[in-house]
């Protein structure tokens, strides 16, 4: 059983010390932190400081920026808006995500995983209506994807195999406390220096179960993790042909994985089957791992 998508408000809600704030048609849960006294008082403010801030993300799905409070402290705000008529039937019963993200975030932070800090979840409603969830934590400003460094560094390749290993290490560690992040591509592995552990955020997908996570999705998560290591360092002219290689790369990734992990090990093949199915075979991309382009 994966996260209780009912009653995750309710769970964050419930998590101690936590403050809940209502202003017309925003309510949101703060956990206790040095920015909750403002934000407590300014939580209909919110559209306006997304506004306001330094733009990082605008979507018809999405929206994320910046934004420095009075007192100098800069905190990412991320707003999910409504996609329309099946989403508004969907969310009337139904918690926004972000609470759900929230959480995740806690047990994130109990792996021993590194992850931006929550200040604030939130959802704006009419007529129970969700028109928006909002999700505000720490800006990690100095901090660099896994995607950006394989795409734009000239000495990435050489860097590749410590990159690799602790990706790995961040899987088994988060699989083997019965957390499954959903969406581990590289854009979503962050680190503050090129010999920094890896953090991860984005936990929007993330699942958590009471036990081992399912085969199945351990199997789906290394997939993508190998598949975004080829699918951005073909964006890198740095690398050369013979790195393209599924079969070496999803090697690697065992070879590191099973130290942390508590699941039971996938087979190179189970992956590979998984990174070419899912991603690889879904693009058209300068190397051929199998798969067919869409």
């Amino acid at each position: 059983m994966s996260t209780d998508y009912f009653h995750c408000r309710r769970n964050f809600e419930a998590l101690p010390g936590m403050k809940t704030v209502r202003s017309g048609s925003y309510r949101f849960a703060l956990p206790p932190s040095p920015v909750r006294d403002y934000l407590a008082e300014h939580v209909a403010d919110v559209d306006a400081m997304l506004r306001d801030g330094t733009r990082m993300k605008t979507s018809v799905e999405s929206s994320a920026a910046i934004c420095t409070l009075p007192g100098g402290e800069k905190v990412f705000v991320k707003r999910n808006g409504n996609r329309g008529l099946q989403f508004s039937f969907r969310y009337f019963f139904v918690p926004a995500r972000v609470f759900r993200a929230a959480l995740a975030a806690e047990r994130v932070r109990e792996t021993g995983v590194a992850t931006p800090r929550v200040f604030a979840a939130g959802e704006k409603r009419r007529a129970n209506v969700l028109l928006g969830g909002y999700l505000i934590t720490e800006a990690v400003t100095d901090a660099c994807d896994l995607m950006a460094y394989v795409e734009k560094r000239p000495d990435a390749p050489a860097g590749m195999p410590a990159l690799i290993a602790e990706a790995a290490r961040v899987a088994a560690a988060l699989h083997s406390h019965g957390f499954y992040h959903g969406d581990l591509k590289l854009v979503n592995l962050y680190r503050t220096a090129d010999d920094a552990p890896c953090g991860v955020w984005d936990l929007d997908s993330a699942q958590i179960f009471p036990g081992e996570v399912p085969h199945d999705l351990v199997v789906r998560e290394l997939g993508r993790i190998v598949s975004s290591i080829l699918i951005f360092a073909e964006n890198n002219p740095a690398f050369p042909d013979d790195f393209f290689n599924l079969n070496r790369i999803t090697n690697s990734l065992l070879d590191a994985y099973p130290a942390e992990a508590k699941t039971a090990r996938p087979t190179p093949s189970e992956i590979m089957d998984a990174a070419r199915s899912r991603w690889l075979g879904r693009r058209k991309l300068r190397f051929d791992y199998g798969g067919k382009p869409a």
